[in-house]
C-alpha cells in the first residue's frame, strides 16, 4: 500500500479475487501477495494504477471488478480490506463475482444498485462462515500496519493502547503519528470505519438495525444512532430507506 494512500482522493474501488494460483499485485510501492481464495477491496485514487506484476501473470489468475465509489456513498470503504474466502465456497464466490457487470457504475439511477451487486455484497457482508477478514502483510510502516489491523478487527474491542503495542510504539507517539498520516485520531478513524461498514450492511443486507450495530462492534444503540446521525446526517432507518428506494 502506498504510504500516502489515505491522503489520495478516492475515486474508485477495485475488487480483486484470486481464482487460481498465487502471486502478487503491484499497488503503489508495495506488492500485495495473493493465493487462491484471497479477496481484496481497495479504495484507489484516480491517479493510481493497479496492475499485475508481469512475472506472476502466468500463474496468478484474478477476477477483477472496478466501481465508482460515489455509487456506494457512505457504504464505500475508506481502508483497504482483505478477505480469505474459505475453500468450500471459493468456486461459488468466483461465479458470483464473474457474473457482475464489468462497467464502473452500479446502476444508472442515483442511489440504486443492480441485483447482482446486492447479491454479491450480501454474500460478503452477511455470511461470515464463508469468508474471514485477514490482515495485509506487515511492512516497515507502523501506521500502515495499524490501519491493516483496524481493517480486519474493527468489529472487535480495539483500543489505542492495544494497537500501539501491536505496532511496537508508545501510545503517545502512535497517536501523534496516526493523526499526522491520516488526519484523524485513532478513535475517529475506528468510528468512521464502523459506520461505513454499517452503511454497507444496511444497504445490502436485511439485518435489523441492532444486528448491524452489533456486527460492526457497537453494542450501545444510543451511541450507534448518535454516531450514525453525525456521519450520515440521518438515522439508520432513513439511510436504508433512501438507499433501497
Amino acid at each position: 500500500m502506498n504510504a500516502d494512500w489515505f491522503e489520495r482522493r478516492v475515486g474508485a474501488i477495485l475488487i480483486a479475487f484470486a481464482s487460481n494460483g498465487k502471486g502478487k499485485l503491484n499497488y503503489g510501492s508495495k506488492p500485495i501477495r495473493f493465493e487462491r481464495g484471497d479477496l481484496i477491496v481497495l479504495p484507489i485514487g484516480d491517479e493510481l494504477d493497479v496492475a499485475a506484476d508481469e512475472e506472476t501473470l502466468a500463474y496468478l489468475q484474478l477476477v477483477c471488478r472496478r466501481l465508482v465509489s460515489s455509487d456506494l456513498g457512505m457504504a464505500a470503504p475508506i481502508l483497504p480490506m482483505r478477505w480469505r474466502v474459505l475453500p468450500p465456497y471459493a468456486e461459488e464466490f468466483e461465479r458470483l463475482l464473474s457474473g457482475l457487470p464489468k462497467g464502473e457504475r452500479l446502476s444508472s439511477s442515483v442511489g440504486g444498485s443492480s441485483p447482482g451487486w446486492e447479491t454479491f455484497m450480501d454474500w460478503l457482508l452477511r455470511e461470515p462462515e464463508k469468508s474471514e477478514l485477514k490482515p495485509f502483510e506487515q511492512d516497515e510502516s507502523p501506521i500502515r500496519q495499524a490501519l491493516s489491523i483496524m481493517g480486519c478487527r474493527f468489529m472487535n474491542s480495539l483500543s489505542v493502547t492495544e494497537i500501539s503495542r501491536l505496532v511496537a510504539m508508545s501510545t503517545r507517539h502512535f497517536q501523534r503519528m496516526f493523526k499526522t498520516v491520516t488526519g484523524k485520531s485513532f478513535v475517529q478513524m475506528l468510528q468512521e470505519v464502523r459506520i461505513r461498514h454499517s452503511c454497507g450492511l444496511l444497504q445490502f443486507t436485511r439485518l435489523s438495525v441492532q444486528s448491524v450495530a452489533e456486527t460492526v462492534g457497537i453494542f450501545d444503540m444510543y451511541s450507534f444512532y448518535r454516531l450514525f446521525q453525525s456521519h450520515c446526517g440521518m438515522t439508520p432507518g432513513a439511510f436504508r430507506s433512501r438507499m433501497q428506494s
